[in-house]
């Protein structure tokens, strides 16, 4: 019951904030559905539709007071309205329309948030919030899960966090793979944070978290894991400035994981180089050339859960015939979006995802031309990193319309609009709390402006920028 209520007071909080601060109901929108209290809480929130009401008060209150210096409509996101309407156009020829329509009526409200999103997040302080709401609201799932993973060793298909079941974050291979999602983005508030004060000992919790996000990652014995802690690692490191004590660290790790794990585990992702003798990673193999044999013929994809009409023939072992098994998942971010999207639908996704490692990367460049911009590089450098992670774990499992990818693309597109804010205007902004809001004076300089959230930067989508003499 206190903790219906706790989560009750944070909702309602949510909402009473964005009378002032319209954006902070955005941020609600992404905390219901990123910790989804609705499956935790046991009055009130199980009961009425939590994201809808949130959803209808970001819009309203963007709508209705922050319309102002809205970004300039980029490729990605010209492209994610593409995908939105395609999505809905292949529901005309869906092959399994009853199915398709349960998963169309959360997979498209994603995409249309997400596309949302850049236009009510804008300044620095929003983006860090919007960083924050996601972290802590994934770490309410897997903080407890990784500290239960050290005492009991983890387990495949074992609930430890909030989530119970076999979906959403209870799926061991989408918790796996936000979790590692999450690392980078823990390590960048801990070093740049201006909501929390930075110290020492946030520092810690930040890393703490990023640590208990990797034992959660490793403690639900995803193969899928294995492969993007390792290509996490290898980008961070690539990243770093400080590549021999990174990679120092990252060996001890790798040891640590080595010796510490159990031998179920040891003896799970062992599999990964040896599919044909391990039955559910060739089915997934047979999945996916029916996607291709599908596709052949449906260029155009079979509309959302497609693979309920794929059948699957495993070869018999020990003299025992084959077997014929349906309804197989994709098990494939690529093939689920070309099962269901077909090759229109896929080329969009690469393509949003590729104009969005390009731009990070040439923001993070310009930013490293100014102290003050030190932020954009480590968030772009953390956002590269969580992407390249979901694009390779990602493609053993079918997590294509998941939040994580198009938040992480939202925050990427926000973050690029700021610094083509700052390069257009040749401004610079200021740091620091005080440098939220500023405006010039008679005399050039910035000064402070009162008003808190409530305050309107004088220059429009910079928050505390003078200009660059």
């Amino acid at each position: 019951m206190l903790r219906s209520i706790w989560l009750l007071f944070i909702y309602m909080s949510f909402l009473g904030l964005s009378t002032s601060a319209p954006f902070v109901a955005t941020l609600g929108y992404v905390w219901v559905d990123t910790f989804r209290p609705q499956d935790v809480a046991y009055i009130v929130l199980n009961q009425i539709p939590d994201a809808m009401i949130m959803g209808v008060v970001a819009l309203g209150a963007y709508l209705a007071t922050d319309r102002r210096d809205p970004p300039r409509m980029s490729t990605e996101t010209m492209l994610q309205i593409c995908l939105v309407i395609w999505v809905n156009l292949t529901m005309i020829w869906a092959q399994a329309p009853d199915s398709a329509w349960t998963k169309w009526d959360w997979a498209v409200k994603t995409l249309a948030f997400a596309t949302f999103i850049p236009y009510v997040i804008r300044s620095r302080i929003q983006i860090e919030a919007f960083a924050q709401t996601y972290v802590f609201s994934l770490a309410a799932n897997f903080v407890p899960f990784g500290l239960k993973t050290l005492i009991s060793g983890g387990g495949y298909g074992t609930n430890l966090g909030l989530a119970q079941g076999n979906s959403g974050l209870a799926e061991g291979g989408l918790l796996s793979t936000v979790c590692l999602m999450a690392v980078p983005l823990a390590v960048f508030l801990g070093r740049h944070s201006q909501l929390i004060p930075r110290n020492k000992l946030m520092a810690l919790a930040y890393w703490g978290v990023a640590g208990l996000a990797v034992v959660t990652a490793i403690g639900t014995y995803e193969r899928s894991a294995l492969i993007g802690l390792v290509v996490l690692g290898i980008y961070m490191w690539i990243r770093s400035r400080h590549k021999f004590a990174f990679g120092l660290v990252g060996v001890v790790v790798a040891i640590l994981i080595i010796y510490a794990t159990g031998s179920a585990w040891n003896a799970r992702v062992s599999t990964i180089g040896n599919f044909q003798q391990e039955n559910s990673a060739y089915t997934r193999i047979l999945v996916w050339k029916w996607t291709l044999e599908f596709t052949a013929t449906h260029p155009f994809g079979g509309g959302f859960l497609t693979n309920v009409i794929n059948h699957v023939e495993i070869p018999g072992r020990d003299g025992q015939g084959p077997t014929i098994e349906f309804g197989r998942a994709f098990h494939s971010i690529y093939f689920e979006m070309l099962g269901e999207q077909g090759y229109p639908g896929l080329i969009m996704f690469l393509a949003i995802t590729g104009i969005t490692f390009s731009r990070l990367r040439r923001s993070a460049k310009k930013a490293r031309a100014y102290p003050e911009l030190e932020w954009v590089a480590a968030l772009s450098d953390a956002l590269q990193s969580g992407l390249a992670v979901f694009m390779t774990a990602g493609a053993f499992v079918g997590i294509a319309f998941q939040p994580m990818y198009w938040y992480f693309i939202a925050m990427s597109i926000s973050l690029n609009a700021y610094m083509w804010r700052v390069e257009n205007l040749e401004l610079k902004p200021e740091t620091g709390w005080r440098g939220m809001i500023a405006h010039n004076t008679a005399n050039g300089g910035a000064q402070p402006a009162a008003g808190g959230w409530r305050a309107k930067p004088a220059i429009p989508g910079l928050d505390g920028a003078t200009p660059r003499r």
